[in-house]
Formats: structure tokens, sequence, C-alpha cells
């Protein structure tokens, strides 16, 4: 389908959403968060959004923090979708939309109109509510109510439009060429005559065209009859027949001609070869429901508008649906496949995967058990091997969703989204050894020393020509230095009285810039990826989350396996075993 006409962006990340939870309650742990928790898992839910939770946080009723953020998720984070519930009411302190529009650049009042016009459908107090929608760079946030029924429905008035309007927001949208203007150029036909009446109920159509099975049905009910010119049929047909789309005939648009109207093509035949070969301008497969009152037909070209409009539609909503191209595609394939188009993915991956009624219908087997000696001596099956059916299980195997862990319980578990690092490591230039850091251009000789730098301390003296200060491993360099000499090149001068400290050194080798220092972000760089998704984590990468403070990771969920032993030989663990007797 995607070469009818259709070009699709792919993107192959999942929309990622943050979701901001505004309550003094929830903040102080007076109550529990269950808006916030709610909506979590309706953005996992893959038959609604699909997302992933890359934020989750709770913060009080506070304008600033609200502010700081979601200027840190639009800024930093740079999320598609930001969630806020709660502070959207009346009280004095529900100051979320206010925080809002201090942070977007952009408002996006259809969405909460939406949302308000919903909500007045439910409750009159939905008119008690205040949400604001807005954009701040390609980052997309709107506020829903505190309580988790408000928050759920104002969530789902907003989700038909929210893929696309993420889609639009980081450039990555379906784009139509081509067929609009094919089905622009298209010819009206001749309107069709009015019907003639008739008087007996069980009258055929003299010349019938193609018609929906809910018309057919009514005219033979009502003894509804048409007639036309069969020269300028034919003509007419023909010339139409040139200049449909084959994105429109590949979709199913069926136009049978007067005398073929009940035959079948062969397979073999070419789409635009049996749309030609069944042309008819009589009428169209346009459902009985939407026919005007008046009319039982339609003309070619707005049957093929009507019908591209809704192979858009189904586009557009397939997108929203499938987080991947390749979910996108192979569901397109599915589509074209079958051209009736009423049978869902999901139901023809469980047309595959017996479901628990379909074994419990088979449990009356075809093979009499009982029958020992007419058993198989040979498996009746192929042999697959152990690569191939591992394959095939996981192609059948659902993908489990997500859940959001603190690091500390991430051992064994995958990482379902890649880590980034929030700061650089280490924050400082920071000494490698054990010695004196000193200013390179001073080279060799007696030195001054002004303190001490140690690891955890941020020194407060600058090193001045002549002077140096003493610093451990780790510990950060101190303003004026450019260069650690390890103590084994130095010769102490001069101690004080009670010997805790050194006043005097002598600095024995020639120092170089940079020497013995590392620089800031040196191990790890802030913003750098230091786990991937799909990681297995183990002791290593859980200290590596505590290295650069990710405290939250989001994980795939644990599958729940289920062990069962079957066999007559089987005793249950407290039952005595019966030996065999000779």
């Amino acid at each position: 389908m995607a070469t009818d006409g259709m070009i699709l962006t792919n993107h192959d990340h999942q929309i990622r959403v943050g979701v901001l939870t505004v309550s003094d309650s929830c903040f102080h742990n007076h109550t529990e968060d269950r808006s916030g928790i709610n909506l979590k898992d309706l953005v996992h839910d893959p038959s609604l959004l699909g997302g992933t939770i890359s934020a989750y946080k709770i913060v009080p009723d506070e304008i600033d923090e609200i502010k700081e953020t979601l200027i840190d998720w639009c800024d930093e984070k740079e999320l598609n979708l930001i969630l806020t519930t709660g502070g959207t009411g009346f009280a004095p302190r529900d100051v979320t939309p206010e925080a809002t529009k201090e942070v977007i650049e952009r408002e996006a009042p259809g969405m909460s109109l939406a949302m308000l016009v919903g909500s007045l459908d439910v409750t009159p107090l939905g008119m008690l509510s205040r949400p604001v929608c807005g954009i701040r760079g390609k980052t997309l946030i709107i506020n829903l109510p505190g309580s988790k029924k408000g928050s759920q429905e104002c969530f789902q008035f907003i989700l038909p439009a929210l893929p696309h309007a993420i889609d639009l927001l980081r450039e990555a949208v379906v784009k139509v060429k081509e067929v609009p203007n094919e089905l622009e150029d298209l010819p009206s036909p001749p309107p069709p005559p009015s019907p003639l009446p008739t008087s007996s109920p069980h009258r055929q159509t003299e010349d019938k065209g193609v018609q929906c099975e809910e018309e057919e049905e009514e005219k033979k009910d009502s003894g509804v009859a048409s007639t036309e010119d069969s020269s300028s049929s034919h003509i007419t047909a023909a010339s139409i027949a040139a200049k449909i789309p084959d994105s429109i005939i590949s979709r199913g648009v069926q136009v049978l001609s007067r005398d073929t109207a009940s035959l079948s093509t062969t397979p073999s035949e070419s789409p635009r070869a049996q749309a030609t070969s069944r042309l008819s301008t009589a009428s169209c497969p346009t459902p009985k429901a939407r026919l005007p009152s008046s009319s039982s037909t339609l003309s070619i070209a707005e049957a093929s508008r009507r019908e591209f409009r809704a192979h858009l539609d189904e586009v557009i909503t397939l997108k929203s649906r499938y987080s991947t191209l390749d979910q996108l595609q192979c569901r397109l394939e599915v589509l074209k496949d079958d051209r009736r188009g009423h049978r869902t993915f999901s139901s023809r991956v469980q047309s595959r995967c017996s479901s628990k009624e379909n074994i419990l219908r088979a449990s009356h087997s075809a093979v009499d058990i009982t029958k020992v000696a007419r058993r198989h001596r040979m498996s009746p099956f192929p042999l697959t091997s152990m690569d191939k059916a591992f394959i095939t299980v996981l192609e059948m195997t659902a993908v489990l969703g997500t859940e959001i862990i603190n690091y500390r319980d991430g051992m064994g578990r995958v990482l379902a989204q890649d880590v980034y690092a929030k700061d650089n490591l280490p924050p400082f230039p920071a000494s490698v050894k054990d010695g004196y850091a000193v200013r390179a251009a001073d080279g060799p000789g007696d030195r001054f020393i002004i303190g001490e730098s140690q690891a955890g301390e941020q020194p407060t003296h600058t090193v001045m020509p002549g002077q140096v200060m003493r610093v451990t491993t780790g510990a950060p360099i101190p303003c004026g230095a450019d260069a650690v000499v390890q103590v084994e090149d130095t010769e102490l001068l001069r101690e004080s009285e009670d010997g805790t400290e050194e006043l005097e050194v002598r600095i024995l080798v020639q120092a170089r810039p940079g020497q013995d220092i590392r620089p800031i972000g040196h191990d790890i760089k802030r913003g750098e990826c230091v786990l991937a998704k799909g990681t297995h984590m183990g002791p290593s990468e859980i200290g590596l989350l505590a290295t650069v403070g990710v405290t939250e990771v989001e994980v795939q969920k644990f599958p729940v396996v289920a062990v069962m032993s079957t066999g007559n030989e089987l005793l249950n663990p407290e039952d005595d075993l019966h030996p065999v007797s000779c």
C-alpha cells in the first residue's frame, strides 16, 4: 500500500512520554498517586497510545517546581509528550495551568476544548476544570485533571489526535501524494435516470451495475429497478477505467459491468484488468447507510474519493496503534492481501494461535489413544531444527510491556530504553595520583605549600606562582594549577613543629600541562549513552547506573511462567513410592 501514493516516514522509536503528578498530598506521601500510575498504564497500553514512560515525577503545587520539571523534560530529555495530572481546579494552590502557560511557546486550544466538551457530557462539574495544552520545542504538554477517573476520560477524549500531533511535532507524518490529484482528474459519469415504477415486488433490474450487498437486499424487498442506455454505459466505463488510479483499484473498489455483475474473474487478472472488465456507471460500492435518501447510486469520482479518505483514515489510525514502521508495514501487507479488510491484525494472529477455547474444543481428538498397536512408528511431522523451532516460538510470542523500577532492583532485568549520563564524570579536573598540584610553567624548584585538596572536598585557594597544593587521588585540582607532580618526584624541606603539616617542598622534575590530571568528562560525558536498550543488567551495569545518577529505569516486564509435569508415573511429594515386586 505504501507504494500507492503513500510515503511513510520511518521512525523506529516509540513515543517518549513523561507523567507529572502535581499534588501536595502525594508529594508528602499522604495519599497514593492513583491518577499518575493509571496514566502510565494507559500510555503503555498498545491498544491506546503504545508509548514508553521516559520520566515520572511527583511535585508539590508550586509554580517554580512545575516549571523546572517541564523545562527539563522538554529541553533536556526531549520528550514527545508530557501529561500533567492535578492542579487544574479553582483551589488557591491549583497553579498547574499558570505554570504551563509560562513554559509553552504555542498554545493548543483545540485539545483543551475537546477535553472540556467531553467532560461536560459526563458531568456539569467539568466546567470547573482549567486545562492548558501547548507546545514547547517538539514537546506537547497537556494538563489533565487530578482524579483517576477524570484524567483517564480526558486522556481518551484527545487520544485520537495525539499520535498525529506528535508526528507533526517530530516531523514524521504520513504524506499523501499523487492520488488526490488523480482523483480530482476523474470525470464524473452522467447521472443515473430515475427508477421506473414497478408493479411486482419480485421484478429484477434490467441493467444491474455494481451494488452493495445491502442495496441488493433492499431492491429485492422494495422492487426498485433501474435502466440506462447500454452504449453510453460502455463508452463511459471504458473512458473512466483508464483514469482510475491503481491505488484505488488495489484497495478493492469494485465496479461491475451490467452483463458480468455475477461473474468472477480469474486470480491471474490484474486489479486494473478486473476493474476495467467490470466497470459500469450504474452504481458503486458505497455502504447503504451513507447514501442519500433520494438516490441509491454515486458517481465513480465520489466513490473513489470516499474510498481514498477511508484508506487514509485507516493508515493514520494504524500509525497511532503500531509504534514502529515494521509493525505498520506488516499490518498494511495483511490488509493488502485481505481485500475485504474486515479482519484486524490481532484477529489474524489469534487465528494462528490457539486460544483456550480452541484448545478445549480440540480435546476430542481424531486419534484413538486406546489403539496402541496402530500408533505411528515414526512421527508424521517433519523434523525441525532447534533454531527454527525457537524462532517460530518467538515470532508467535507477544512482546510483554515495560515497567519503571529502581536501579537497585535491576539485577537480571533487561533494559527497555537507552540510558544516558546526566552529568560529566569526573565533574571537575581530578588528580590521578597523590602528589602536588603545581603550575607547569614554574618548573623544578622550592615551593610553598598553601593547603591540601582531598577527594570529596572543594579547594578554596588559588595556586599562585611559587606555590603548590597537596592533592590526593581523585581530589579536585585547585584553580591556578595545571599539572600534578607525584610524591616520589618531590623532597620535603620544611614541616610544622608537630609534624602534622607540610610547609615547603622541592619539585625535582619538570611537569607538563595536564600531567596526571583527568579532565572534565574524561570517563563519561554528559548525554553519552552508557547502557543500550536490550542490555541484560548485572552488578557492573547497576553500578554504572548509580555512577551516572540514574535511579529509575524502564525494563521489560518479567513473564509469568507455569511449569506442569504430567504422567501416570508421577506422585505428589508427600506420597510414598511403591517399588515394583518381581
